[in-house]
């Protein structure tokens, strides 16, 4: 199999298989979003590889180790050679998936264009509306608070004041979704990024609104 579409097609089969056992903000859909981010990044920034950036965005969160269902460059290898696709275009989805995360923190390795773009797309899809939606769905499929106000937030975010694991969602924008904007590549991420970030922004003044009754 060489034809660049038919393994698209090949690819999304293996990772909506693969993704079953996701909670749904980390499931196909989440990735189809991926997807379409990274394609429209593309073709904004006329940077990178089509091809290894539709497969890189596809292939992202195999192996991710919320879920641990896979040894995600194992599987990625496994299924692109049975493909036929070159080595170096394997090594370079492989990379995307390695190194995408945000607990990777800032410069792990020398970013290609297309990890940059396809990490932008996933780190889009974790802020705004959708982000928020994302999060308090996977919060509660951990079973984890919604907010403790016991524990302080890191407010303003710092990224050295990031958890591995968040006291609650909250939280979780303090540790993670509110650092995302400053950490974008591409000028049309960092565009795409504002709306969202202040959207959050707007979204937690309205919540501790309402969680302290309403008076300020």
């Amino acid at each position: 199999m060489n034809n660049e579409q038919e393994i698209i097609e090949g690819t999304t089969e293996f990772v909506r298989e693969a993704l079953k056992g996701h909670d749904s903000g980390h499931g196909w859909l989440h990735i189809e979003r991926v997807v379409r981010l990274a394609l429209h990044i593309h073709e904004r920034e006329k940077r990178g590889n089509r091809f290894i950036i539709e497969l890189g965005a596809l292939m992202h969160d195999i192996g991710d180790h919320k879920f641990a269902l896979h040894d995600g460059p194992a599987e990625i290898r496994r299924v692109l050679t049975g493909f036929g696709i070159d080595r170096e275009v394997i090594e370079e989805v492989v990379s995307i998936n390695e190194y995408i995360s945000f607990s990777k923190g800032y410069h792990t390795v020398a970013a290609s264009p297309e990890l940059e773009i396809v990490q932008d797309a996933d780190r889009l899809d974790a802020m705004g509306a959708i982000g928020i939606a994302r999060a308090f769905n996977y919060g509660g499929f951990r079973g984890n608070e919604i907010y403790d106000p016991r524990e302080r937030l890191s407010d303003p975010p710092l990224l050295s004041a990031t958890r591995k694991n968040s006291i609650s969602t909250v939280h979780h924008f303090y540790d993670k979704l509110l650092l995302l904007k400053d950490l974008m590549n591409t000028d049309t991420g960092k565009k795409l990024a504002e709306e969202r970030h202040e959207f959050m922004i707007r979204y937690l003044e309205q919540f501790f609104r309402e969680w302290n009754s309403g008076i300020e």
